[in-house]
C-alpha cells in the first residue's frame, strides 16, 4: 500500500499528490515529429519510481511515515518551513566537530609547509 503523504526533504513540503518526472509539453513536442520517442518518453514518465515535489520539482520525496519524517515532526517541523534551528542530531554535531578539526589540522600543516619553504 503506497503512503498517504510524501515529504520533500529539499523544501519541506508535505503533499498527498506528488508529480511524475518529466513534462507533458516535452511529450507533446516529441509526439509531433517523432512518435516512437514520444511513446518511449511517456512510458518512462509513468513507469518511473521517482516522484517529484509539486512545489520545488526535486525528486527527494520520502514517505510521510518514514523515520526521518517522524523525527522532524517530533522536533517541531512545520510543513513548508525548514527544520527549526537548535534541534540538531548529536551525530551531526560530532561530524561537524570532526570537519572543524580536520580543517584546523590542514591549516596547521599548510602553515608548517610555508615555514619550511622559507628556510634557506
Amino acid at each position: 500500500m503506497p503512503p498517504r503523504s510524501w515529504l520533500c526533504t529539499y523544501c519541506g513540503t508535505e503533499t498527498a499528490a506528488p508529480l511524475r518526472p518529466g513534462s507533458n509539453w516535452v511529450a507533446a513536442a516529441l509526439a509531433v515529429p517523432f512518435v516512437i520517442p514520444a511513446l518511449v518518453y511517456t512510458a518512462w514518465r509513468y513507469t518511473s519510481k521517482n516522484l517529484v515535489c509539486p512545489i520545488c520539482r526535486h525528486a527527494q520525496l520520502i514517505p510521510g511515515d518514514a523515520p526521518l519524517a517522524r523525527t522532524w515532526r517530533a522536533q517541531g517541523w512545520v510543513s513548508g518551513q525548514p527544520l527549526p534551528t537548535g534541534t540538531t542530531d548529536p551525530r551531526l554535531e560530532r561530524i561537524e566537530q570532526a570537519i572543524d578539526a580536520i580543517a584546523t589540522e590542514v591549516d596547521r600543516v599548510g602553515h608548517l609547509q610555508r615555514q619550511v619553504q622559507r628556510l634557506p
